[in-house]
């Protein structure tokens, strides 16, 4: 057989060698050159579409089993824990918790790369069209711009100081830490918004859900006027929001309908500012592609731990993976606070509301229809497996379970993904009001805790208010670290990734009668270097993969 397929290949590769030439010339059919591409309106039209593409798969897509935009921005708060099976179960993101990680952190890396992915299809767009040459293009390249101003935004409260990328770099460019402060670097994100929005549609009316997963004026003041707060305008941080507001295009939902913002139902509705469309797309794959299109992972890793269950509430269907914990303290005073308000209740549960106020699966007789206390005597619901529920508290999260609405098409998850919703506008709006003795915010921070149907309403208008409800509104929105860092605040994550707590039932543990949640705790990481440093937690480390090729590139104090 060798002598046969040996002749074979020598006279296939002579035959390419010899056409190879003439092969190259043949014009590809339905491909577009580039030097003809950039040209019309359509061509304009399709570079964006591409670029919100990017935009989804890079900022709400998964990395293998995790969104790493999730992780940074979620679990250095103060009022997350990282939890799992056990100790070390999905490390990547403990790890981050608990501040254990280094500039080898593959969920660091991620994001970094990913938020650049994103600014280069952003610089596709806005240097291969001018400004002038039609109210298409201008709207485009005007989109454009306040992606890639989100961007270096988000760059900024993660890494100080990151590359300003404002045009599109050659291979040999190897980009510095922008030249002057973090502030400064922060408002010329809110100057890209500013010179923008008068190119870029507004949001037609409250009822307008195409309005609200496209870059519009509304989206644009919201990132001006962040980026503003951030950097300590707080005049300007209110000019910007209030023109939101002032829009008229936006509603808080009803309280009834707070849980629904988070699932399929609550797409497009009047609250949300800017989401990420996801789409059950038939055409890409079962496996990696759903999944990086998807909300895979409030699904699987932030549900409740099903394999330590008797049986999963009916609305998570086996799925959990119990990857996100409620802190003690925050649950505690979050509970104080609201009562049994609609918005703690779709937030957080007690463990007694998990076993008495759910849907549970049933092999025959109506187990919904028992009393509460023959449902906490039932055996078929709880947790069964001793060690309890690891990183666990004795609240439970809700505000992430998936629905059954949000599986709707099959096990995948495809309700949007938020970057920003009105009641974090109003509750901005409210701090920049708070921090320069502007009375005019307390009506929009009443209006947001009137809403949750609050046990507490602020008469006056105080940063403290604001805090916590900003706490309390936006758990798991990817917004408490960033406040953490703008108002100094982190005495409480110095202790961080020491004396974790489990949550146990006192039915199987004990044998008592009825289910009873109880804590035990864990020193995990004792003899680890654990917990907030102060002169290095404050800004993430450039990643090593990144510093290691670009000797211009100066690596953040502590790392």
């Amino acid at each position: 057989m060798k002598k046969i397929i040996y002749p074979l290949l020598i006279i296939a590769v002579t035959l390419f060698t010899a056409c190879n030439e003439d092969l190259l010339d043949i014009p590809q059919k339905g491909v577009i050159g580039i030097d003809s591409f950039y040209q019309t309106d359509e061509d304009a039209e399709s570079a964006l579409v591409n670029l919100y593409g990017d935009f989804i798969t890079n900022i709400g897509g998964n990395d293998g089993i995790y969104v790493p935009y999730n992780i940074i921005f979620n679990y250095c708060a103060d009022n997350v824990l990282a939890a799992g099976e056990f100790y070390g179960d999905n490390d990547q993101f403990a790890s981050i918790n608990e501040f254990r990680f280094d500039s080898q952190s593959s969920v660091v890396y991620q994001l970094y790369r990913r938020l650049y992915f994103v600014i280069y299809h952003s610089n596709l767009v806005i240097d291969n069209f001018e400004y002038g040459e039609s109210a298409v293009k201008d709207r485009c390249i005007s989109e454009a711009r306040v992606i890639r101003a989100w961007c270096h935004m988000v760059a900024a409260l993660a890494w100080g100081t990151p590359p300003l990328v404002d045009h599109l770099l050659a291979p040999e460019d190897k980009p510095s830490n922008f030249e002057g402060t973090h502030e400064e670097l922060l408002k010329w994100c809110a100057k890209e918004c500013a010179e923008s929005v008068s190119y870029l549609d507004e949001r037609k009316s409250t009822t307008d859900k195409d309005g609200a997963v496209k870059v519009t004026k509304g989206f644009a003041w919201t990132v001006q006027g962040k980026a503003l707060l951030n950097a300590g305008d707080y005049a300007g941080a209110k000019t910007a929001l209030k023109n939101v507001i002032s829009s008229g295009k936006y509603e808080l939902v009803p309280g009834e309908e707070f849980g629904n913002l988070f699932h399929l139902s609550g797409d497009g509705n009047e609250e949300k500012v800017f989401e990420l469309n996801l789409i059950n797309n038939a055409s890409i794959g079962d496996w990696s592609g759903k999944i990086q299109r998807s909300t895979w992972m409030e699904m699987n890793l932030w549900g409740w731990r099903s394999s330590r269950l008797a049986a999963s509430p009916t609305m998570q269907a086996d799925q959990g993976w119990g990857g996100l914990a409620v802190e003690e303290t925050f649950a505690n005073e979050f509970a104080a606070n609201d009562g049994d308000s609609y918005r703690r209740k779709a937030t957080i549960i007690s463990y007694e509301e998990f076993l008495t106020e759910l849907e549970w699966p049933s092999d025959g007789g109506d187990v919904n229809s028992m009393t509460k206390a023959q449902k906490l005597a039932d055996p078929n619901r709880g947790i069964v497996n001793p060690d309890g529920l690891y990183g666990q508290s004795n609240y439970l999260q809700r505000k992430h379970i998936v629905a059954k609405e949000d599986r709707s098409t099959n096990w995948y998850r495809f309700n949007n993904f938020i970057i920003t919703r009105y009641a974090d506008v109003l509750l901005m709006y409210a701090e920049a009001c708070a921090q320069t003795n502007d009375n005019d915010g307390l009506q929009y921070l009443r209006m947001v805790q009137q809403r949750a149907g609050s046990a507490y309403i602020s008469s006056t208008l105080t940063l403290a208010d604001v805090k916590k409800e900003r706490n309390y509104e936006l758990w798991m929105e990817g917004s408490r670290w960033v406040d953490m860092k703008r108002w100094g605040e982190f005495e409480k994550v110095k202790k961080a990734g020491t004396h974790i707590p489990s949550l146990k039932d006192a039915f199987i543990n004990d044998g008592e009668a009825a289910h009873r949640g109880y804590l035990t705790y864990s020193e995990p990481n004792a003899g680890k270097q654990v917990g907030f440093k102060t002169g290095k937690h404050e800004w993430f480390p450039y990643p090593y993969n990144v510093i290691s090729i670009n000797p211009n590139l100066i690596q953040n104090p502590g790392w």
